[in-house]
């Protein structure tokens, strides 16, 4: 294997040895260039610079095996430090020459673990080699890193058969195109019951594959079994049937979900002490039965690890009953989750001294600064602005199909980003203005230079527009969430901004921005579609979960003020009530010109002009003037309001407007009881909607 290794790689990089004069092009960068020599007393020579590297003296397996090394790391965009490796090799040469005969017949580095290749240079030493005991300190780690990198290629099997997952390294294990935790590994040594083990790499391998698990699902999943192996080592391992008789089978599964109640939270956090919440016990519960249930299924493939597997009973499949799972939980929305304004305002003044330089009492992160004022500005998720892609701008067209000035007013271009979280089937973009423009211009400029810091050449593009800083030469790995959250977390400290009851501000928990962009665009009557496809949400429940918050602001803003009578007295309904009856602007034929109508929805309006709406009303013709007045003031008043309320709502009345309907059977009853006075002048006729029949004198 180690000869093929040697032969997979570029004609210039297969070498046992190189320094500065003839370094491979491939290599140019990343191999640093470091300072060495000593000065001789009172010599005034400047000390030299090497990158030389040297592999000869060693097993020739072991050479191939070294120059692997090094292009794989260049691949992986790490940079080669001269001075580690070379402690490594003199290692290996003074184990492999003088060390005991197990490391002198040794012939590749995962002959021996790193422990043991220390322990053969410490016998070397007894053997009479000069190596110093520097070498080991140096090259103990190289050694543990170069066993992590050697361990895929020599792997024969499925990339599911190792106890390690590691997608940085194993280009075999399915992953998204962009995952947001693709640097992250899944190890499952910590299941130490074998059956439990190669079942969860069985079932997570094959979600994974399928497309039916991410690998932050996998990761998830893998932990939440580590609760049950903690179980098993404390009642005892009977496979996986779990009990040696059936009957134990519920009391097992009852002591287990014990376990999970009284476990309390250790360590120093804020949650130290205090027991698991009830959504992570039950994601526990969840992801056990689904695992046996898979595994129920496939018991043949299963018991291929363990034999076991094929006995599962029917009753395997429902280890445990509704009542043993804590309900779920789905707070939708929190007070202190929408920021207010003044916050905000605060929070964009204050993250100058992201970029500030570290000189000059800032952070020196103006990735961190541009992040943030792209989080404020479009209240994308932290993954969606940390995984953009390097040139995210995508020209926003016109009617007319041409592109829009980068310095006209309002949206300019659309910004694409990655939808990691859901798979909503709509393009992943957003409309942006020109601020937002140059703030992501600026931040290419950044990231090219970051780029050049770190030994590409000037041409490189990166892969992100926000970069990690470490082993990232290749700019293949994005900044980390983790990072930023860790920055904003002393953005806050510095800041110590507080709301307007006194409670800190906490900036790290990013998806406040999220909440707040949604519920002002909610607030500012934007359709609900619209935000939904602005935010990638799939169903309107998603984007409701903000729509609670738009709704308690409200009623906070509609209680701060005092409701009268038109007679100057206080309105004798509970405030909250009130609020619930009118449902601010929700109701269109509650909304008068002038306030709003708080009759029950089912009820009419019978008030108005109340002589005219009064069955006890009686009149005659010497009274025509005044009727005449009234109703040419009844229709200019409702001309009036029309106009009112198109200047407010941008449309008129509709016919099934309350209001509206009381004034215009008041028209209609002043209409009729004109005609009837004018015809027959010798009756009184009644008031609105009555029955115009003849009245005696004692009626009038």
């Amino acid at each position: 294997m180690a000869e093929q290794m040697w032969q997979s790689l570029p004609d210039e990089c297969r070498v046992d040895h190189f320094g500065k004069n003839d370094v491979p092009s491939l290599y140019r960068g990343a191999v640093r260039r470091e300072i060495t020599g000593s000065l001789p007393a009172k010599a005034e020579t400047p000390r030299f610079t090497t990158c030389y590297l040297n592999f000869r003296g060693l097993p020739q397996p072991m050479i191939w095996e070294l120059a692997w090394l090094v292009h794989r790391e260049v691949e992986l965009g790490r940079f080669i430090f001269p001075s580690v490796y070379n402690a490594t090799t003199r290692l290996l040469r003074a184990a492999t020459t003088h060390g005991s005969k197990r490391g002198r017949v040794a012939p590749t580095l995962l002959a021996l673990s790193p422990e043991e290749w220390i322990r053969e240079a410490q016998i070397a030493r007894m053997n009479g080699s000069d190596l110093g005991p520097s070498n080991d300190r140096h090259a103990l780690a190289r050694l543990r890193e170069f066993h992590d990198l050697l361990v895929y290629p020599y792997h024969r099997g499925a990339w599911s058969e190792l106890d390690v997952w590691n997608p940085l390294l194993d280009r075999r294990i399915p992953q998204r195109p962009h995952e947001p935790h693709g640097r992250n590994i899944v190890n499952f040594s910590h299941l130490t019951s074998e059956w439990l083990r190669e079942g969860a790499k069985l079932w997570l391998a094959a979600n994974l594959s399928s497309g039916t698990m991410t690998w932050s699902t996998v990761k998830t999943r893998l932990n939440n079994l580590k609760w049950f192996q903690r179980y098993i080592n404390r009642y005892g391992d009977h496979g996986p049937l779990l009990t040696a008789e059936p009957q134990e089978l519920r009391p097992f599964i009852r002591g287990f979900c014990d376990m999970l109640q009284a476990y309390r939270i250790t360590g120093n956090g804020p949650s130290a002490g205090q027991p698991l919440k009830k959504n992570p016990r039950r994601q526990i519960m969840v992801t056990i039965e689904r695992f046996f249930q898979w595994m129920y299924d496939h018991r043949e493939e299963g018991a291929e690890a363990h034999k076991d597997w094929a006995n599962l009973r029917t009753e395997h499949t429902a280890l445990f009953r509704p009542d043993d799972k804590p309900r779920l939980t789905n707070k939708k929305s929190s007070e202190d989750m929408v920021l207010e304004d003044s916050v905000v305002e605060r929070i964009a003044e204050g993250s100058e001294l992201l970029a500030r330089p570290k000189e000059d009492g800032g952070f020196g992160d103006i990735q961190a600064f541009h992040a943030l004022m792209l989080l404020i500005r479009t209240g994308r998720r932290i993954n969606e602005v940390l995984m953009m892609d390097f040139d995210p701008l995508i020209p926003l067209q016109n009617r007319r199909g041409r592109n829009l000035d980068e310095d006209g007013t309002g949206f300019v271009a659309r910004m694409h980003y990655q939808q990691t979280k859901v798979d909503a089937g709509q393009r992943n973009s957003i409309p942006i203005d020109a601020e937002l423009v140059a703030i992501i211009r600026s931040q290419q400029n950044v990231a090219r230079q970051l780029m050049i810091d770190m030994g590409a050449t000037a041409d490189t593009t990166p892969r992100y527009l926000f970069l990690g800083r470490r082993t990232n030469r290749n700019g293949i790995a994005p900044y980390p969430r983790v990072t930023l959250h860790q920055t904003l977390k002393r953005l806050a400290d510095r800041l110590d901004i507080k709301d307007s009851v006194g409670r800190r501000v906490a900036i790290s928990k990013t998806h406040r921005f999220r909440h707040t962009a949604a519920t002002n665009l909610i607030n500012a009557g934007v359709p609900l579609h619209v935000v939904m496809r602005y935010f990638g949400h799939v169903t309107p429940e998603m984007t409701l979960h903000y729509a609670v918050t738009r709704d308690q602001t409200m009623e906070e803003e509609f209680l701060k003020f005092k409701k009268v009578k038109r007679d100057g007295r206080t309105v004798d309904v509970e405030a909250s009530d009130l609020y619930e009856l009118i449902q601010l602007d929700k109701r269109a034929d509650r909304v008068l010109p002038n306030g709003w109508c708080v009759l029950p929805p089912k009820m009419l309006c019978d008030k108005g002009n109340a002589c005219i709406s009064c069955d006890k009303f009686v009149t005659d013709v010497t009274h025509s003037a005044e009727l005449r007045r009234q109703l040419e003031s009844t229709e200019s008043l409702v001309r009036i309001r029309q106009e009112a309320f198109v200047t407010k709502y941008g449309s008129p009345m509709g016919d099934e407007n309350i209001w509206l309907q009381g004034r215009r059977e008041e028209i209609a009853s002043l209409n009729r009881i004109l005609l009837s006075i004018t015809d027959i002048t010798d009756r009184a006729v009644r008031g609105a909607g009555s029955a115009q029949r003849p009245t005696d004198q004692k009626d009038a």
